[in-house]
């Protein structure tokens, strides 16, 4: 099948970074952070609709969208890579990047005090095998796998089979799985869809929704909040107390209806934004998976992070919570990123650089 007749979406140069895109990724990475801030520290113990407050309705408001920000950058891999051959040294540059943040930051927690741990010591060696189907990192990396065998399915179909695929899979995945759920959901699975997603995009795009695409991200927000909100209050009025997760129901895991929708019609919104390169833009976006592996490393670096740095718990009844969120966030984001450019520049760099050259040796060349 030749995709060139029924294109829809503008060649993306393979050399230069979309700023639109970039800008996306980082925004992405700072809704997931806040996510982190809501769901891995202690405040999400203090959650009671039955009791609510000001404070209370704030974080789960601030908190909800984690699930989401990770189907946006799946469908950012599917939107790129459909169209690219598989590199070995990309996937060889991520494990690396994965293994090196996993032994430094357990290697930093023993030697600051931390008690050993052969649980730990065993999460640290197999971070990658054991976090396959369940973590985004370990089913991302099997999703790059799969990826030159997704493609050659992609392109074997036309648009018709290919829509039909999508429905079909949507209608199982996201419908059936919200409003029917019985707990097939896997990472790896849905990871595939959403690629195949980002994917068709490329290949076909969405008119109808692109041509709208602020109208189709604010009614999928507007909706996902009130989703939150209505639920927030039904327990309320009910006077169950439950958690936070019950809460985000509709967008509580990446395959919910509303975490999908959300993603999409703010992948395609950003899309399309009209900006100019931004050089800066880029180079922060490049340190974006260090950022979640630095963060969201461990239950060690989530402990302290969260409850011995930040304190997170401490500022819950307090009427500066608002600004000690917005702050947090932006903090850990920033050195985070300061920290993956330096690993690049010091680190990943010379050490690829230094192969690429033996392996230019050994070629010859």
């Amino acid at each position: 099948m030749n995709h060139e007749a029924t294109r829809t979406e503008p060649i993306v140069s393979p050399t230069v970074r979309s700023s639109n895109l970039e800008l996306f990724r980082i925004l992405l990475m700072l809704m997931i952070i806040a996510h982190h801030y809501v769901v891995n520290s202690e405040i999400a113990d203090f959650f009671n609709p039955t009791h609510p407050t000001a404070n209370m309705l704030f974080m789960t408001l601030y908190g909800w969208g984690g699930k989401t920000g990770i189907n946006c950058f799946v469908l950012i891999t599917g939107y790129f890579m459909c169209q690219k051959s598989f590199s070995w040294q990309k996937f060889f540059k991520l494990v690396f990047e994965v293994q090196f943040y996993t032994t430094v930051i357990y290697l930093l927690f023993l030697l600051s005090g931390r008690s050993f741990s052969w649980g730990e010591l065993y999460q640290m060696l197999l971070a990658i095998p054991l976090g396959v189907g369940q973590s985004f990192v370990g089913s991302f990396l099997c999703l790059y796998l799969l990826i030159p065998f997704v493609n050659k399915l992609i392109h074997s179909m036309n648009e018709r089979e290919f829509r039909y695929l999508l429905i079909l899979l949507v209608g199982i995945y996201s419908v059936i799985g919200t409003f029917i759920p019985f707990g097939f959901y896997e990472n790896i699975a849905w990871f595939v869809v959403i690629y195949l997603i980002g994917s068709y995009i490329r290949l076909y795009g969405m008119p109808i929704f692109s041509k709208h695409s602020f109208l189709f991200m604010a009614t999928s927000l507007i909706t996902a909040m009130a989703s939150i909100l209505l639920l927030f209050y039904f327990f309320k009025y009910r006077g169950i107390n439950t958690s936070i997760w019950d809460t985000y129901y509709f967008v509580s895991n990446s395959n919910k209806i509303m975490a999908l929708l959300c993603s999409v019609s703010m992948f395609l919104f950003f899309k399309d934004l009209k900006m100019k390169n931004n050089r800066w833009i880029n180079k922060i976006a490049t340190a974006t998976f260090g950022v979640l592996l630095i963060h969201g490393n461990s239950d060690a670096m989530r402990e302290w992070l969260w409850g011995d740095v930040l304190k997170n718990a401490s500022f819950y009844n307090s009427s500066y919570m608002w600004l000690h969120a917005l702050l947090s966030v932006l903090l850990v984001y920033l050195v985070c990123v300061v920290i993956d450019l330096l690993r690049i520049r010091f680190v990943e760099k010379p050490i690829f650089k230094a192969f690429d050259s033996r392996k230019s040796l050994s070629l010859g060349e």
